[in-house]
């Protein structure tokens, strides 16, 4: 939002485009940030397991998030990438689009749970907390016992917290 539409929200207002753009332009996704801004190459985190990776539609069509994650993923010692052979398809999602199109949501959500499924990787990763929680969403629904986790909690060691979809309900 703030690094594309932001911009164009304030376009043509004297006192707020230079502001938008401004902020626009210091704006990175996190990844992004992480792989092409810092230059990280060295995460220093060992995690034994498979992982898929989910690229969430705004990361990858508008932020052009698609080799970062893999990336950095690659320098976390012990982990293995199993491609998702859906990776760019839509998790349906999509902000207001599961509430407005419900029915074709849930097919969405279904056929990308079965191809995270037939994976048989122990995580599912992705960079968009609503992918995350759709698809996290489904999978419990279904029974499964993949952990769905923000690609950050990996990164930084963080895998000894309930993952998404788990923690207690309060």
């Amino acid at each position: 939002m703030l690094k594309h539409h932001y911009p164009k929200l304030f376009a043509g207002d004297a006192d707020w485009e230079l502001r938008a753009k401004d902020l626009a332009a210091r704006t990175h996704e996190l990844l992004s940030f992480l792989a092409d801004i810092a230059g990280v190459t060295d995460v220093d985190v060992t995690w034994d397991g498979t992982v898929t990776y989910h690229d969430s539609c705004s990361g990858l069509r508008e932020l052009k998030v698609k080799d970062q994650p893999r990336r950095l993923l690659g320098a976390v010692e012990g982990l293995t990438l199993t491609e998702l052979p859906t990776a760019e398809t839509c998790c349906g999602f999509g902000g207001t689009f599961c509430i407005k199109y419900a029915d074709v949501s849930v097919e969405m959500v279904t056929r990308k749970a079965e191809d995270i499924r037939g994976t048989d990787a122990d995580m599912l990763l992705a960079g968009d907390m609503g992918c995350l929680l759709n698809m996290a969403g489904r999978l419990k629904r279904e029974g499964s016992e993949i952990e769905v986790r923000h690609v950050a909690e990996v990164l930084a060691g963080m895998t000894d917290r309930p993952s998404i979809g788990e923690a207690e309900q309060g």
